[in-house]
């Protein structure tokens, strides 16, 4: 008799074991679906900002490369009284697109570069040969007729980003 009791508290020890496992499983699978489900709506939220972001900062470049641009066309081909503070408006539109340029790698990773950053670095040995020329009183013509050249392609290329 005693046998029995205690075989039978054995039994009921392994028949709860299953249902304790059962239940843990359940738990795991409930917990993994709402993680799941909560990873998919933020998730897309985030991959939708990153776009937003994208779309806004090729818009933004390219209002900063044609506000540049049409600055050019203000220059004078010869030191003129107003052409340093042009060359320092323009100068703040390219710093403008270099930042942009910048945050957006810092979003996209290293190959989010909207522009070559060797095109940045050449407009500005440009504008400081320009701002050289400005201080010592010298012919500005060819530098201008470069930096229109430059950020016409420059404005193409951005076009292009779409």
């Amino acid at each position: 008799m005693y046998h029995r009791y205690t075989s039978r508290a054995e039994g009921m020890q392994t028949s709860a074991t299953p249902r304790m496992k059962d239940r843990i499983r359940n738990i795991v699978l409930v917990l993994l679906a709402v993680a799941c489900i909560l990873l998919s709506i933020f998730g897309g939220r985030a991959m939708g900002f990153q776009s937003e972001a994208h779309t806004t900062f090729v818009r933004r470049i390219q209002t900063e490369c044609n506000d540049a641009l049409s600055l050019t066309s203000s220059l004078s081909r010869t030191a003129g009284a107003n052409s340093a503070a042009t060359l320092g408006r323009i100068r703040s539109h390219l710093y403008a697109m270099d930042t942009i340029n910048q945050l957006n790698v810092g979003l996209q990773g290293a190959g989010g570069y909207l522009v070559n950053n060797d095109v940045f670095t050449q407009l500005y040995a440009l504008l400081d040969d320009y701002s050289n020329k400005l201080i010592t009183g010298m012919q500005t013509g060819d530098l201008q007729t470069e930096l229109t050249n430059s950020l016409t392609d420059l404005s193409l290329l951005v076009s292009q980003l779409d």
